[in-house]
């Protein structure tokens, strides 16, 4: 007792707190599967990571990187170099079309995404304040906007309505009205575009529909544009909605366009989460984008990092491939995982989008109420790491996320481990 009480004192009270939100996923980096020379390792396809395009990226950086002086030091500032502003705003404006042409004054670039997203709860948010989700989403965003800006996520339930569809925003504005009944304050909507975890687009008309409403509510809106670039083809699905960016909309006929920001980053498109290359948009609202320079020290992304992305995001032609190739890989590795997922009995839902797969693994529990934890339980068992719903504040339980952006061994290996998981709950669970 007296051991528990000093350690408990070594930190503050602050400290105590953050110790228990660590990531739960460390375990999982520390002991990844192999064939050759970790046999016994942790087959991970539940980390958001694309693996499918990393001889195309080493082979560029490693040709393309030369380290020149202005690389060592401070740079331009601490929101990106001028050159990589500029690099980035070439390579939106021909894959975003933005109603408005992007310049290097409308952005600010972060290490990663994530660091965007919490300048988004820094600068427009104060302590306490709300912002919307629609489930299922990832609630890792919890931790982004709550850690450190003490900002909170409410979750936007949909009770079986598409949430993909105009009732949906109707349950936005719903979940707004009663908040504010209840005396939240509530700063915006983030909407998460292509979608995590469904792996769908948002048509242009609720795109659309989201921004009147944020504009009738007078809140921001907050799109995140991550996986703009990982849509691809799924030919059993009917008529899919493609990805098409909230910065291609006239916005000042929709909403206060000072209130509209995007997110985009190298880590999902690209498959680089390790660069640490984000950036943040918002084409109207300087005041916001100099708040967020007062805390670039915070989100200063590598100088080494800048120039190497800075030179790709220039290079068309390496660009247009990769993204084509990167969307080919992932439409074969779509078709291959859901025809293993089909030949076994396991629903999934659609997606033509992002880097997984939404699957029922609670389907394979044949009606004898297996719990999520109860599903990873086993799954850590066969040492194979997927997301379970609890981890995307899913409204049905027994889904999971199944990441496909892996080379197929990998694939087939995790997929190989989780129908043992299963057979092995029935096996027990009938005993």
């Amino acid at each position: 007792m007296a051991e528990n009480i000093a350690a408990q004192s070594a930190v503050s009270s602050r400290g105590l707190g953050l110790s228990t939100k660590m990531p739960a996923f460390f375990h999982v980096l520390e002991d990844q599967w192999d064939p050759t020379s970790n046999p016994q390792g942790i087959v991970n396809i539940g980390l958001a990571e694309n693996a499918l395009m990393q001889e195309e990226m080493k082979g560029f950086l490693n040709s393309h990187l030369n380290v020149e002086s202005h690389a060592l030091t401070y740079g331009d500032g601490f929101s990106g170099s001028k050159r990589l502003r500029e690099s980035l705003c070439h390579f939106l404006n021909r894959h975003f079309q933005p109603h408005v042409p992007l310049s290097p004054s409308h952005m600010v670039a972060t290490a990663g995404a994530s660091n965007a997203l919490e300048c988004c709860a820094w600068a427009l948010c104060d302590p306490g304040d709300y912002i919307l989700i629609g489930r299922p989403y990832w609630t890792t965003f919890r931790t982004l906007l709550g850690n450190r800006a003490s900002v909170n996520v409410l979750d936007v339930n949909f009770d079986g309505v598409d949430p993909f569809s105009s009732d949906a925003v109707e349950l936005y504005r719903e979940t707004y009205m009663q908040a504010i009944k209840k005396g939240k304050k509530i700063t915006a909507i983030l909407l998460c575009s292509p979608n995590n975890p469904l792996g769908r687009c948002y048509s242009p008309e609720i795109l659309c529909s989201y921004m009147r409403l944020c504009g009738e509510l007078d809140i921001h809106l907050v799109s995140d544009e991550l996986y703009a670039l990982s849509v691809w083809e799924n030919p059993t699905m009917e008529d899919p909605d493609q990805f098409k960016s909230i910065l291609s909309f006239p916005s000042e006929s929709l909403m206060n366009p000072q209130k509209l920001h995007v997110i985009w980053g190298m880590s999902k498109d690209f498959g680089a989460t390790g660069l640490r290359i984000g950036c943040l948009i918002s084409q109207f609202n300087t005041r916001f984008l100099n708040a967020c320079e007062s805390i670039s020290l915070f989100s200063f992304p590598s100088s080494l990092a800048d120039n190497a992305v800075a030179k790709l995001l220039a290079d068309d032609s390496f660009t247009d491939h990769f993204i084509s190739l990167n969307r080919a890989r992932l439409s074969e590795n779509y078709r291959h995982v859901t025809t293993t997922l089909s030949d076994h009995g396991i629903p999934y839902t659609q997606s033509n989008a992002a880097l997984f797969v939404w699957v029922n693994l609670g389907a394979m529990t044949k009606g004898h109420g297996a719990t999520d934890a109860d599903i990873l339980e086993i799954l850590n068992r066969e040492k194979v790491y997927v997301t379970s719903g609890l981890t995307y504040a899913s409204e049905q339980p027994g889904w999971f996320r199944i990441v496909i952006a892996h080379p197929k061994h990998v694939l087939d290996e995790g997929l190989k481990r989780i129908f043992g998981a299963m057979l092995y709950y029935e096996t027990r669970i009938t005993k």
